[in-house]
């Protein structure tokens, strides 16, 4: 007596899933962690826009940047002078991907 044709395949279905699985798996934390580094570059470049509004106002640039910034994330450098401010941020972590951050400048006109 033979055996089914399908009952002989189920092991090698098996096998392709479990090594699959995990390759989906990083396939998706590296698409999550560029949906995290886009927002991260986002948010960011608003922080520099409102630290370079506050530097033009003679407000505190940092301060400005920080309560910009949602909770996640946090200034890493800030400098900047005449209207201008470059804002270094790191990029959270949520892959395996190596840590990375994110540098965005703004310039404030001055006005007369």
């Amino acid at each position: 007596m033979t055996t089914p044709r399908w009952k002989s395949q189920s092991g090698s279905v098996a096998l392709e899933v479990v090594m699959l699985v995990p390759i989906m798996v990083l396939v998706a934390l590296f698409t999550l962690q560029l949906g995290v580094a886009g927002w991260t570059a986002s948010q960011t470049q608003e922080a520099a826009r409102q630290a370079a509004r506050a530097q033009g106002m003679g407000l505190n640039a940092h301060t400005a940047a920080e309560r910009a910034l949602p909770g996640a994330l946090r200034v890493d450098h800030i400098s900047g002078g005449g209207g201008a401010v470059t804002l270094r941020v790191d990029v959270p972590r949520v892959s395996p991907l190596p840590q990375f951050t994110v540098v965005r400048r703004a310039v404030m006109p001055r006005t007369s």
